[in-house]
C-alpha cells in the first residue's frame, strides 16, 4: 500500500489497507474536534496557503473510516465527556489510545503531504517543473530528498503498527485548559498540539522524543507552546 502511494501520489486508495473499494473521504483532523465549523482554517507549511478543516481530506475506505478509526474517536470523544482533569486522570489504557490517535493524525498529514502539489516556496518565484512535486519534499527548514519523504511516511505507519505505547507514555503532555476556542499546530514527524475547548483539554505529543520524566516533556512542550502562541499573537 505505502509502495502504491509513493509511485503514484495521486492514487486513490485507502490510506490505511490499501483497498479501492468503497472509499470515503476521511478528514484528517476531524470535524467533531473543531465542533464542524467550516470557517475555521490552518495554514500549511509550504504553500502557505490557508485551507479549511473540513476539506482537508485523505481517502479511507469505508471499513476504516467507521469501523476502525470511528470505534476509536467515539471512544476517545466519550472518555474527553466523562474526564474532569481536577479529580481525576487518564488510565494508562486511556493514555495509549489518545497516543495511537495522535499518531494516526500524523500518518494522515504525512499522507496528505505526500498528496499535494507544490505551489511555490517561500521567498522564491514559482518554477513550473517542481510543481508537481509534493510539498512534503519541501518541509522543515532543508529541503528533503524523496527517500527522506518516504521513510518519514513509512515509519508513521509502522509506529502506528506498535500495539504497546508504554515507552512513549511520557511522551505525552495532558493539559487541562479554560481555553474557549479550539487550538491546533503540527510540525512534521516532530509533534502535534491540539486543545479541544469543549472537552476542556489539550494534548501536546513528541511523535519521536521520548522522556525519562513526565517533567522534561512538560517543559520542552511549554517552550514550543509559548513560542507558537507569541507568533501568532504577532
Amino acid at each position: 500500500m505505502i509502495d502504491s502511494l509513493i509511485s503514484d501520489h495521486a492514487t486513490n486508495i485507502c490510506i490505511f489497507c490499501g483497498e479501492d473499494d468503497d472509499l470515503t473521504k476521511e478528514h484528517v483532523i476531524p470535524q467533531w474536534v473543531y465542533d464542524r465549523c467550516t470557517k475555521r482554517k490552518f495554514i500549511t507549511t509550504t504553500n502557505k496557503a490557508s485551507q479549511t478543516y473540513h476539506k482537508t481530506t485523505v481517502p479511507a475506505c469505508k471499513d476504516c473510516n467507521n469501523s476502525i478509526l470511528g470505534e476509536l474517536e467515539r471512544y476517545l470523544k466519550h472518555k474527553f465527556s466523562d474526564i474532569d482533569l481536577i479529580e481525576s486522570y487518564f488510565s494508562a489504557d486511556d493514555i495509549e489510545k489518545i497516543i495511537l490517535w495522535l499518531e494516526t493524525l500524523e500518518y494522515k498529514f504525512q499522507v496528505l503531504d505526500l498528496k499535494r502539489n507544490l505551489n511555490k516556496v517561500k521567498g522564491s518565484d514559482y518554477i513550473p517543473y517542481i510543481g508537481k512535486m509534493p510539498i512534503s519534499m519541501f518541509q522543515g527548514p532543508m529541503d528533503q530528498s524523496p527517500s527522506k519523504v518516504f521513510s518519514n511516511l513509512r515509519n508513521a505507519l509502522k509506529a502506528l503498527s506498535v500495539k504497546s505505547k508504554m515507552a512513549k507514555l511520557n511522551s505525552l503532555c495532558v493539559i487541562r485548559t479554560t481555553n474557549p476556542d479550539f487550538h491546533f499546530f503540527h510540525s512534521t514527524n516532530n509533534f502535534i498540539f491540539i486543545e479541544l475547548a469543549q472537552y476542556s483539554v489539550a494534548f501536546f505529543y513528541f511523535y519521536k522524543e521520548e522522556f525519562a520524566s513526565p517533567k522534561e516533556a512538560e517543559f520542552k512542550a511549554q517552550q514550543i507552546v509559548k513560542n507558537e502562541y507569541a507568533s501568532a499573537s504577532t
